[in-house]
């Protein structure tokens, strides 16, 4: 251990030690190691220890903001607490040029020293400061090689199928180092995606979740289960990655369901329910539309008759002109009379569609490969700057068609024999499984001051 020139003044220090993986350990960093070595050189030099700073499993590629101790450290070092910092080597302390001067001016303007106990730094000299810099650029070099090394091994990890981290989803398990479908735990996922279509309440699926399995799950676990693209068999941005739990049509439904904040029904009420909770837009606005009750009593005060309307909330604060408030029955009335034909309009718009643009089936990993090569050849000046840019504009492009086709897929016409017996069967249903009906049916109810309807299908 090398003994270094420390001003007479400086009597306070703080022990700084990181290690973040078992080959630190292995060379001879351990923890354990830093801490006797540092407690060892404070004794030589007739120096206070103030405090020990460890942070454990931190990696140095981490900003020194995510560092816990460090931070203590440095609030410490602000209330003046400290006169000198001492760690092992360089490499303990950053790997990172632009955090360390960051880290140096805090410590200048408080007037503190920092020690690397293993090796020998002047930073009173233009030399010294130069070697310096070339230690903590060849420092980070080395960090910013072996965090490439790191990605391009969870690279290949994903692309072979693998998973990378030792937890997955609920619904699935571990095996062979591949994701498989865990059929106990997947039924309650099939069982709360339903759900939730049903009731369109994270809090009520959840209480049922919690009743019927004795499985707990809060509302934020939840909104993640069911934004969870590895239910449909997409993890780390591919496609058929994982198995598939939930089919793309519910899950499109329950995003839908989500992404308009739809109102929440804790199914306590059976007195009470909204057959279009979430599903009603004002056509003026596009708001979604909210309800209210009004209620037909008897002379004794007993209320005879329930009614409920939808209305735009946007109105009453002058913000829409949308004036017209629909009553819930005859709403009602309306799509169960005109379902059918809505249903006939719709296939015959995909029809159309589908003979006047067939789908191009678009190869995007063939277009990204193409581009890759064109940027190669580009580089090495194998190509000129305006073929370059003409391939490149007509690449693009044909990336952005191939999104457009994944955002409007064609569609097959729906099956009008799924809806029979609709008129007689929808009758038998209770007002929980109408409005269940209905949420799995239609996206959006369109709603405009001339009392004109228009609706949109999942």
């Amino acid at each position: 251990m090398k003994t270094n020139r420390i001003n007479s003044t400086l009597k306070r220090a703080a022990l700084y030690t990181r290690v973040s993986t078992e080959e630190q350990a292995q060379r001879g960093l351990s923890l354990d190691a830093q801490r006797e070595r540092l407690i060892q050189y404070a004794k030589e030099n007739d120096l206070v220890i103030v405090d020990l700073y460890i942070d454990e499993g931190i990696s140095a590629r981490k900003r020194y903001t995510k560092r816990p101790e460090f931070i203590r450290m440095l609030d410490d070092i602000k209330a003046q607490k400290i006169d000198v910092v001492l760690f092992i080597k360089l490499d303990r302390w950053f790997r990172n040029i632009a955090d360390y001067y960051e880290v140096q001016s805090i410590l200048d303007k408080n007037n503190v020293q920092w020690i690397a106990t293993e090796e020998d730094y002047d930073t009173t000299t233009a030399n010294g400061r130069l070697a310096l810099n070339i230690k903590l650029a060849i420092a980070q070099d080395e960090s910013d090689r072996t965090s490439e090394r790191i990605k391009f091994v969870f690279s290949n990890m994903v692309k072979e199928g693998r998973v990378i981290s030792g937890k997955t989803p609920l619904g699935y398990e571990i095996r062979d180092k591949k994701a498989v479908v865990n059929e106990d735990e997947a039924n309650i996922v099939r069982d709360l995606f339903q759900k939730y279509i049903d009731l369109r309440s994270m809090k009520a699926t959840s209480r049922y979740i919690l009743n019927k399995y004795g499985k707990s799950i809060d509302t934020k676990s939840m909104k993640h289960i069911l934004q969870n693209k590895w239910y449909i068999g997409e993890a780390y941005g591919i496609e058929n990655w994982c198995p598939v739990i939930i089919d793309k049509n519910t899950f499109d439904i329950v995003s839908a369901i989500i992404n308009v904040r739809s109102a929440r029904h804790d199914g306590s009420r059976s007195d009470r329910v909204y057959l279009f909770t979430g599903l009603v837009f004002c056509s003026s606005c596009d708001r979604r539309m909210t309800t209210y009750t009004c209620h037909n009593k008897n002379k004794d005060g007993t209320v005879k008759q329930t009614f409920v309307y939808y209305r735009c909330p946007a109105h009453t604060m002058h913000l829409c002109d949308m004036s017209k408030q629909f009553n819930q029955d005859k709403l009602e009335e309306w799509l169960s009379d005109n379902l059918l034909s809505e249903i006939e309009k719709i296939n015959l718009s995909f029809q159309s569609r589908k003979a006047l643009s067939p789908p191009k089936h678009i190869d995007t990993s063939k277009i990204y490969a193409k581009i890759e090569k064109l940027k190669d050849l580009y580089i090495n000046d194998l190509l000129p700057k305006e073929m370059y840019e003409k391939e490149y504009t007509a690449l693009m492009a044909s990336l952005k068609d191939a999104e457009n086709e994944k955002k409007e897929p064609m569609r097959d016409p729906i099956d009008l024999e799924q809806f029979n017996d609709f008129h007689i069967s929808y009758r038998d249903l209770t007002p929980i499984a109408k409005k269940a009906f209905w949420s799995r049916t239609l996206n959006k109810i369109y709603l405009s001051e001339n009392g004109e309807i228009s609706i949109t299908f999942n």
